[in-house]
């Protein structure tokens, strides 16, 4: 049985949630679990969220796997044997008709409703393969997140349910989802590591509550992925316009003069000292 901390998220335990994330993502590479990891964040929206029981299910469903493949069995069937328990067997799929559903983005929701958005899917993937001894990785591919067999330059597609992908496949995957203003690199088919995924997790999280114009939301997000990497002058960026948004002039002004200490020359630099001139300005009017 997987171990796994109890999590909640009120206002009260927002910040060890935050600490747990962080310290989950102080760990080196090879002892960070991907899964628990989501569900810290997941925690963010389900109060009582149990994360052993999805812990577990991942143990659950990689033992079914582990029963259809064999030792002498090469890469390129092992994830034949994984596409077809869980996009044939299980059921599960890439939620396109409702891609910016919140649910998608949260681990026990995507294990409930069998259904999400490439990261999650490639993370329900990664953690099945990982209790395999698969030795896959996350692609970060801008626009998609894909899983790769990184000796084996295998290319797969979670959303797709499980498709194999081309270098070919992925340049014309990213011009339709970008057009010509993402210029392919064949570094972006490179792996990335666990805290890339996380905090891309956030990011996508972060851009739905926001469209949503959930902004408080949005700022608990946030906080979390500057709970894993504080020097990031964009998610100070990102703060500060949320809380912005909350009419909380105070904590934005520290929010931008932080990320000016991070990134003094940022091309930006001027509009943001300008913004806190005006912030302050409106704090002086109202006292």
């Amino acid at each position: 049985m997987s171990e796994s901390p109890a999590m909640t998220d009120t206002p009260e335990s927002r910040p060890q949630n935050r600490d747990l994330l962080r310290r989950m993502m102080q760990q080196p590479e090879e002892q960070i679990s991907l899964a628990a990891a989501a569900l810290v964040i997941a925690a963010s929206e389900y109060p009582d969220l149990d994360a052993a029981k999805y812990l577990d299910r991942l143990d659950w469903m990689a033992g079914n796997v582990a029963e259809r493949i064999t030792s002498d069995m090469d890469p390129l069937e092992i994830v034949a044997r994984i596409n077809q328990y869980l996009f044939e067997e299980e059921g599960f799929f890439g939620n396109s008709e409702d891609y910016y559903d919140p649910r998608n983005s949260f681990l026990n929701e995507v294990l409930d409703r069998k259904t999400g958005i490439p990261i999650t899917l490639s993370t329900v993937y990664l953690e099945i393969a990982a209790r395999l001894k698969l030795p896959l990785v996350g692609v970060g591919l801008p626009g998609h997140f894909l899983v790769k067999h990184p000796y084996f330059d295998i290319l797969i597609d979670p959303f797709s349910k499980g498709r194999i992908l081309s270098e070919q496949d992925c340049r014309e995957q990213m011009k339709q989802l970008l057009g010509e203003s993402v210029p392919f690199h064949r570094s972006y088919l490179g792996g990335v590591s666990k805290r890339h995924i996380i905090a891309r997790m956030l990011n996508n999280l972060r851009s739905i509550y926001v469209n949503a114009r959930q902004f408080q939301k949005a700022l608990n997000v946030t906080d979390m992925a500057l709970a894993i990497q504080p020097d990031s002058a964009l998610d100070w960026k990102q703060r500060a316009a949320l809380l912005i948004h909350l009419r909380r002039q105070g904590e934005a002004i520290v929010a931008l003069n932080r990320c000016l200490e991070l990134e003094p020359e940022d091309e930006d630099a001027k509009d943001i000292q300008k913004v806190i001139t005006d912030l302050r300005k409106s704090l002086a009017q109202m006292n």
